[in-house]
Protein backbone atom coordinates (compact mmCIF):
# COMPACT_ATOMS: atom_id res chain seq x y z
CA UNK A 1 0.00 0.00 0.00
CA UNK A 2 1.58 3.19 -1.09
CA UNK A 3 0.21 7.11 -1.08
CA UNK A 4 -2.17 7.37 -4.38
CA UNK A 5 -0.38 8.56 -6.73
CA UNK A 6 -0.17 12.20 -8.47
CA UNK A 7 -0.04 13.69 -12.08
CA UNK A 8 1.96 17.00 -12.04
CA UNK A 9 1.53 17.17 -15.54
CA UNK A 10 -0.95 15.67 -17.82
CA UNK A 11 -2.54 16.79 -21.47
CA UNK A 12 -6.29 15.77 -21.45
CA UNK A 13 -7.49 18.16 -24.03
CA UNK A 14 -5.24 16.17 -26.24
CA UNK A 15 -5.49 12.68 -24.94
CA UNK A 16 -6.56 9.55 -27.45
CA UNK A 17 -6.23 11.88 -30.72
CA UNK A 18 -3.61 9.78 -32.28
CA UNK A 19 -6.24 8.12 -33.95
CA UNK A 20 -8.14 10.59 -35.09
CA UNK A 21 -5.72 12.93 -36.75
CA UNK A 22 -3.93 10.36 -38.07
CA UNK A 23 -7.02 9.96 -40.10
CA UNK A 24 -7.22 13.03 -40.95
CA UNK A 25 -3.42 13.03 -41.86
CA UNK A 26 -4.11 10.18 -44.03
CA UNK A 27 -6.83 12.02 -45.84
CA UNK A 28 -4.63 14.68 -47.14
CA UNK A 29 -1.93 12.63 -47.71
CA UNK A 30 0.03 13.13 -44.83
CA UNK A 31 1.55 11.28 -41.98
CA UNK A 32 2.52 12.00 -38.39
CA UNK A 33 6.61 12.78 -37.45
CA UNK A 34 7.95 12.04 -33.90
CA UNK A 35 9.00 15.83 -34.12
CA UNK A 36 7.96 18.50 -31.20
CA UNK A 37 7.11 21.67 -33.71
CA UNK A 38 4.96 18.97 -36.28
CA UNK A 39 3.12 18.10 -33.52
CA UNK A 40 2.37 21.72 -31.87
CA UNK A 41 1.36 22.50 -35.32
CA UNK A 42 -0.60 19.56 -36.58
CA UNK A 43 -2.67 19.37 -32.85
CA UNK A 44 -3.53 22.94 -33.63
CA UNK A 45 -4.35 22.94 -37.15
CA UNK A 46 -6.78 19.58 -36.71
CA UNK A 47 -8.53 20.57 -33.46
CA UNK A 48 -10.95 23.06 -34.69
CA UNK A 49 -11.82 19.79 -37.58
CA UNK A 50 -11.97 16.83 -34.95
CA UNK A 51 -15.02 17.96 -32.73
CA UNK A 52 -15.35 18.64 -29.21
CA UNK A 53 -17.04 15.71 -28.30
CA UNK A 54 -14.07 13.97 -29.65
CA UNK A 55 -11.50 15.74 -27.90
CA UNK A 56 -13.86 15.12 -24.65
CA UNK A 57 -14.23 11.58 -24.90
CA UNK A 58 -10.51 11.42 -25.10
CA UNK A 59 -10.06 13.39 -22.29
CA UNK A 60 -13.19 11.44 -20.41
CA UNK A 61 -11.35 8.13 -20.99
CA UNK A 62 -8.13 9.41 -20.17
CA UNK A 63 -9.40 10.34 -16.74
CA UNK A 64 -10.79 6.69 -16.78
CA UNK A 65 -7.38 5.40 -17.39
CA UNK A 66 -5.82 7.33 -14.73
CA UNK A 67 -7.74 6.48 -11.70
CA UNK A 68 -7.79 2.80 -13.11
CA UNK A 69 -3.94 2.88 -12.73
CA UNK A 70 -3.96 4.17 -9.20
CA UNK A 71 -3.89 8.37 -9.71
CA UNK A 72 -6.47 10.32 -7.93
CA UNK A 73 -5.24 13.92 -8.39
CA UNK A 74 -3.56 15.66 -11.25
CA UNK A 75 -2.34 18.97 -12.76
CA UNK A 76 -3.90 19.22 -16.31
CA UNK A 77 -2.48 21.48 -19.00
CA UNK A 78 -5.94 23.06 -20.61
CA UNK A 79 -4.80 24.59 -23.87
CA UNK A 80 -5.93 28.21 -24.77
CA UNK A 81 -5.84 29.08 -28.10
CA UNK A 82 -7.61 31.39 -30.41
CA UNK A 83 -8.45 28.69 -32.54
CA UNK A 84 -10.41 27.13 -29.89
CA UNK A 85 -10.60 30.78 -27.12
CA UNK A 86 -12.28 29.18 -23.66
CA UNK A 87 -13.78 26.54 -24.90
CA UNK A 88 -11.31 24.24 -23.48
CA UNK A 89 -11.76 25.54 -20.05
CA UNK A 90 -15.36 24.92 -20.25
CA UNK A 91 -14.54 20.90 -20.98
CA UNK A 92 -12.48 20.77 -18.09
CA UNK A 93 -14.73 22.64 -15.98
CA UNK A 94 -17.27 20.18 -16.93
CA UNK A 95 -14.96 17.04 -16.52
CA UNK A 96 -13.56 17.84 -13.38
CA UNK A 97 -17.41 17.85 -11.86
CA UNK A 98 -18.49 14.85 -13.12
CA UNK A 99 -15.29 13.10 -11.92
CA UNK A 100 -15.09 15.09 -8.67
CA UNK A 101 -15.53 12.15 -6.07
CA UNK A 102 -13.16 10.02 -7.86
CA UNK A 103 -10.10 12.33 -9.26
CA UNK A 104 -9.13 16.15 -8.27
CA UNK A 105 -8.12 18.56 -10.97
CA UNK A 106 -6.17 21.44 -10.85
CA UNK A 107 -6.69 23.49 -13.87
CA UNK A 108 -3.70 25.12 -15.40
CA UNK A 109 -4.18 28.02 -18.65
CA UNK A 110 -1.68 26.77 -21.03
CA UNK A 111 -0.49 28.75 -23.96
CA UNK A 112 0.90 26.16 -26.21
CA UNK A 113 1.54 28.25 -29.34
CA UNK A 114 2.99 31.22 -27.09
CA UNK A 115 1.90 34.66 -26.65
CA UNK A 116 2.68 36.20 -29.23
CA UNK A 117 -0.70 34.89 -31.20
CA UNK A 118 -3.43 37.89 -31.71
CA UNK A 119 -5.28 37.91 -28.57
CA UNK A 120 -3.80 35.63 -26.43
CA UNK A 121 -2.94 37.60 -23.43
CA UNK A 122 -7.08 38.67 -23.04
CA UNK A 123 -7.52 35.33 -23.42
CA UNK A 124 -5.19 33.86 -20.57
CA UNK A 125 -6.40 36.94 -18.34
CA UNK A 126 -10.49 35.43 -19.15
CA UNK A 127 -8.85 31.57 -18.91
CA UNK A 128 -7.83 32.72 -14.96
CA UNK A 129 -11.08 34.61 -14.52
CA UNK A 130 -13.05 31.76 -15.56
CA UNK A 131 -11.24 29.62 -12.83
CA UNK A 132 -8.22 28.38 -14.20
CA UNK A 133 -6.10 27.43 -10.94
CA UNK A 134 -2.75 27.83 -12.22
CA UNK A 135 -0.66 30.22 -14.93
CA UNK A 136 0.95 28.20 -17.37
CA UNK A 137 3.46 28.91 -19.91
CA UNK A 138 5.54 28.22 -22.77
CA UNK A 139 8.65 30.63 -23.44
CA UNK A 140 10.55 28.44 -25.82
CA UNK A 141 7.63 29.27 -28.64
CA UNK A 142 8.28 32.69 -28.79
CA UNK A 143 10.84 34.87 -30.32
CA UNK A 144 11.16 37.09 -27.02
CA UNK A 145 11.01 34.21 -24.44
CA UNK A 146 11.71 37.18 -21.32
CA UNK A 147 8.50 39.13 -22.19
CA UNK A 148 6.52 35.67 -22.04
CA UNK A 149 7.80 35.00 -18.47
CA UNK A 150 7.03 38.37 -17.42
CA UNK A 151 3.63 38.33 -18.30
CA UNK A 152 3.14 34.73 -16.93
CA UNK A 153 4.13 36.18 -13.79
CA UNK A 154 2.73 39.45 -13.68
CA UNK A 155 -0.62 37.28 -14.29
CA UNK A 156 0.22 35.11 -11.33
CA UNK A 157 0.95 37.82 -9.16
CA UNK A 158 -2.75 39.45 -9.99
CA UNK A 159 -4.37 35.96 -9.22
CA UNK A 160 -2.15 34.59 -6.34
CA UNK A 161 -1.59 31.59 -8.34
CA UNK A 162 1.26 29.26 -9.12
CA UNK A 163 3.35 29.13 -12.05
CA UNK A 164 3.75 25.93 -14.10
CA UNK A 165 6.30 26.27 -17.18
CA UNK A 166 6.72 23.81 -20.18
CA UNK A 167 10.51 25.12 -20.42
CA UNK A 168 13.85 24.03 -22.35
CA UNK A 169 12.73 21.24 -24.44
CA UNK A 170 15.79 20.67 -26.52
CA UNK A 171 19.34 19.94 -26.53
CA UNK A 172 21.12 22.77 -26.75
CA UNK A 173 22.18 24.01 -23.31
CA UNK A 174 22.71 27.84 -25.32
CA UNK A 175 18.57 27.45 -24.41
CA UNK A 176 18.43 27.00 -21.51
CA UNK A 177 15.97 29.85 -19.72
CA UNK A 178 16.37 28.17 -16.11
CA UNK A 179 18.39 31.40 -15.02
CA UNK A 180 15.58 33.74 -16.12
CA UNK A 181 12.61 31.44 -14.50
CA UNK A 182 14.89 31.73 -11.18
CA UNK A 183 15.66 35.36 -11.00
CA UNK A 184 11.64 36.07 -11.76
CA UNK A 185 10.63 33.51 -9.14
CA UNK A 186 12.67 35.14 -6.18
CA UNK A 187 11.90 38.54 -7.58
CA UNK A 188 8.04 37.73 -6.98
CA UNK A 189 8.62 35.69 -3.47
CA UNK A 190 7.04 33.08 -5.47
CA UNK A 191 9.72 30.15 -3.84
CA UNK A 192 8.08 26.79 -3.13
CA UNK A 193 5.12 27.87 -6.32
CA UNK A 194 6.70 27.40 -9.57
CA UNK A 195 7.20 23.65 -11.48
CA UNK A 196 9.01 23.57 -14.69
CA UNK A 197 8.21 20.45 -17.12
CA UNK A 198 10.60 18.42 -19.44
CA UNK A 199 13.38 20.92 -19.09
CA UNK A 200 15.91 18.06 -21.32
CA UNK A 201 18.70 20.81 -22.23
CA UNK A 202 19.72 19.94 -18.67
CA UNK A 203 20.67 16.33 -19.49
CA UNK A 204 22.60 17.97 -22.67
CA UNK A 205 24.40 20.49 -20.00
CA UNK A 206 28.17 19.74 -18.82
CA UNK A 207 27.97 18.49 -15.35
CA UNK A 208 29.27 21.37 -13.64
CA UNK A 209 26.94 23.77 -15.80
CA UNK A 210 24.11 21.57 -14.55
CA UNK A 211 24.93 21.51 -11.32
CA UNK A 212 24.90 24.83 -11.24
CA UNK A 213 21.34 25.20 -12.85
CA UNK A 214 19.93 22.62 -10.37
CA UNK A 215 21.51 24.71 -7.52
CA UNK A 216 19.54 27.82 -8.66
CA UNK A 217 16.66 25.79 -9.04
CA UNK A 218 16.78 24.34 -5.30
CA UNK A 219 17.31 27.81 -4.08
CA UNK A 220 14.42 29.44 -5.98
CA UNK A 221 12.20 26.35 -4.90
CA UNK A 222 11.53 25.76 -8.27
CA UNK A 223 10.09 21.90 -8.47
CA UNK A 224 11.25 19.97 -11.66
CA UNK A 225 8.63 17.67 -13.76
CA UNK A 226 9.93 14.91 -15.88
CA UNK A 227 7.88 13.12 -17.81
CA UNK A 228 10.06 10.12 -19.59
CA UNK A 229 7.91 8.65 -22.48
CA UNK A 230 7.45 11.81 -24.11
CA UNK A 231 10.92 13.24 -23.91
CA UNK A 232 12.64 9.93 -24.95
CA UNK A 233 9.61 10.16 -28.04
CA UNK A 234 10.20 13.71 -29.25
CA UNK A 235 13.88 14.48 -28.63
CA UNK A 236 17.24 13.50 -30.40
CA UNK A 237 16.49 14.09 -33.86
CA UNK A 238 19.73 14.98 -36.28
CA UNK A 239 20.81 18.34 -37.25
CA UNK A 240 21.36 17.97 -40.67
CA UNK A 241 23.72 20.63 -41.03
CA UNK A 242 26.25 19.71 -38.95
CA UNK A 243 26.06 16.02 -39.51
CA UNK A 244 26.06 16.18 -35.52
CA UNK A 245 23.11 13.25 -33.89
CA UNK A 246 21.94 14.19 -30.80
CA UNK A 247 21.21 11.87 -27.63
CA UNK A 248 17.80 11.27 -26.37
CA UNK A 249 17.49 13.66 -23.55
CA UNK A 250 15.23 13.03 -20.70
CA UNK A 251 16.32 15.86 -17.11
CA UNK A 252 18.55 13.70 -14.94
CA UNK A 253 15.81 13.89 -12.46
CA UNK A 254 17.93 11.79 -9.34
CA UNK A 255 21.11 14.12 -9.60
CA UNK A 256 18.32 17.12 -9.44
CA UNK A 257 16.99 15.21 -6.15
CA UNK A 258 20.62 15.12 -4.46
CA UNK A 259 20.67 18.58 -5.26
CA UNK A 260 17.33 19.29 -3.36
CA UNK A 261 15.21 20.18 -6.04
CA UNK A 262 11.37 18.40 -5.21
CA UNK A 263 10.98 16.08 -8.82
CA UNK A 264 7.94 14.65 -10.21
CA UNK A 265 7.14 11.88 -13.08
CA UNK A 266 4.61 12.06 -15.09
CA UNK A 267 2.48 10.76 -17.60
CA UNK A 268 2.24 14.34 -19.87
CA UNK A 269 0.87 12.85 -22.74
CA UNK A 270 -1.07 9.99 -23.60
CA UNK A 271 -1.55 8.32 -27.47
CA UNK A 272 -1.25 10.97 -29.05
CA UNK A 273 1.36 13.05 -31.19
CA UNK A 274 3.12 13.68 -28.83
CA UNK A 275 3.78 10.66 -27.07
CA UNK A 276 1.94 7.53 -29.11
CA UNK A 277 3.10 5.51 -26.49
CA UNK A 278 1.44 7.18 -23.38
CA UNK A 279 -0.63 4.82 -20.69
CA UNK A 280 -1.77 6.76 -17.94
CA UNK A 281 0.54 4.67 -15.74
CA UNK A 282 2.77 6.77 -13.39
CA UNK A 283 4.46 3.27 -11.90
CA UNK A 284 5.12 2.38 -15.18
CA UNK A 285 6.65 6.01 -16.27
CA UNK A 286 8.88 5.68 -12.92
CA UNK A 287 9.50 2.26 -13.98
CA UNK A 288 11.07 3.58 -17.37
CA UNK A 289 12.95 6.68 -15.42
CA UNK A 290 14.73 3.54 -13.40
CA UNK A 291 15.73 2.46 -16.35
CA UNK A 292 17.17 5.33 -18.00
CA UNK A 293 19.18 6.54 -14.89
CA UNK A 294 20.22 3.38 -14.07
CA UNK A 295 18.52 3.58 -10.09
CA UNK A 296 20.14 0.64 -8.66
CA UNK A 297 20.32 1.74 -5.23
CA UNK A 298 17.52 1.34 -2.93
CA UNK A 299 17.63 5.30 -2.22
CA UNK A 300 17.62 6.01 -5.92
CA UNK A 301 14.34 4.03 -6.09
CA UNK A 302 12.35 5.38 -3.18
CA UNK A 303 13.65 8.69 -4.76
CA UNK A 304 11.48 7.43 -8.43
CA UNK A 305 8.19 6.25 -5.66
CA UNK A 306 8.32 9.80 -3.95
CA UNK A 307 8.24 11.83 -7.85
CA UNK A 308 4.75 9.68 -8.13
CA UNK A 309 3.60 9.85 -5.00
CA UNK A 310 4.19 12.55 -2.08
CA UNK A 311 6.37 15.31 -3.92
CA UNK A 312 3.45 15.67 -6.95
CA UNK A 313 0.96 16.24 -3.94
CA UNK A 314 3.62 18.72 -2.68
CA UNK A 315 4.13 20.31 -6.11
CA UNK A 316 -0.45 21.15 -6.34
CA UNK A 317 -0.39 21.81 -2.74
CA UNK A 318 -1.74 19.04 -1.32
CA UNK A 319 -2.23 18.29 2.21
CA UNK A 320 -0.35 14.58 2.91
CA UNK A 321 -1.74 11.71 1.98
CA UNK A 322 -1.05 7.92 2.85
CA UNK A 323 -1.11 5.11 4.91
CA UNK A 324 0.25 7.59 7.74
CA UNK A 325 -1.99 7.84 10.98
CA UNK A 326 -3.80 11.64 9.98
CA UNK A 327 -2.91 11.60 6.46
CA UNK A 328 -6.13 11.92 4.08
CA UNK A 329 -6.69 8.06 3.15
CA UNK A 330 -5.58 8.43 -0.72
CA UNK A 331 -4.46 4.95 -1.21
CA UNK A 332 -3.06 2.73 -4.00
CA UNK A 333 -2.66 -1.18 -3.66
CA UNK A 334 -0.25 -2.80 -5.60
CA UNK A 335 0.41 -6.60 -6.17
CA UNK A 336 3.65 -7.19 -4.28
CA UNK A 337 5.64 -7.30 -1.19
CA UNK A 338 6.98 -3.77 -0.66
CA UNK A 339 7.25 -0.74 -3.21
CA UNK A 340 10.97 -1.72 -3.88
CA UNK A 341 9.20 -4.67 -5.73
CA UNK A 342 6.25 -2.59 -6.99
CA UNK A 343 8.62 -0.61 -8.93
CA UNK A 344 11.22 -2.84 -10.11
CA UNK A 345 8.11 -5.34 -11.81
CA UNK A 346 5.99 -2.67 -12.70
CA UNK A 347 3.19 -4.45 -10.49
CA UNK A 348 -0.53 -4.56 -10.84
CA UNK A 349 -2.82 -1.89 -9.38
CA UNK A 350 -5.41 -4.04 -7.09
CA UNK A 351 -7.25 -1.54 -5.69
CA UNK A 352 -7.78 2.63 -5.40
CA UNK A 353 -8.63 5.01 -2.08
CA UNK A 354 -10.09 8.52 -2.40
CA UNK A 355 -10.84 10.19 0.63
CA UNK A 356 -11.33 6.24 2.37
CA UNK A 357 -13.50 5.15 -0.46
CA UNK A 358 -12.67 2.72 -2.46
CA UNK A 359 -12.82 3.88 -6.38
CA UNK A 360 -11.11 0.99 -8.42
Amino acid sequence: MLPAFVDAHVHLDKAYLLEPIANELAAEGAKLTADLGDAIATVARLRPRLGPEVVAAGAQRAVDTLVRNGTVAARAMVEIDPAVGLGLMDLHADLAARNAGRIGLQLVAFPQRGLELDGMRELMKGAMAAGADVVGGCPYVDDDPGAHLDFVFDLAEAYGAPVDLHLDFSDDPEASLIDLVAERTRAAGMQGRVAIGHVTTLAAMAPDRADRAFAAMAEAGIALAVMPATDVYLTGHPREASGWHATRPVAPLLRAARAGVTVAITNNNLCNPFAPYGNGSQLQAAWLAGLLFRAVAAADRATLIDAITVNPAQILGLPEHGPTPGARADLVVLEAANQDEALLQCSKVAAVVRAGVRIE
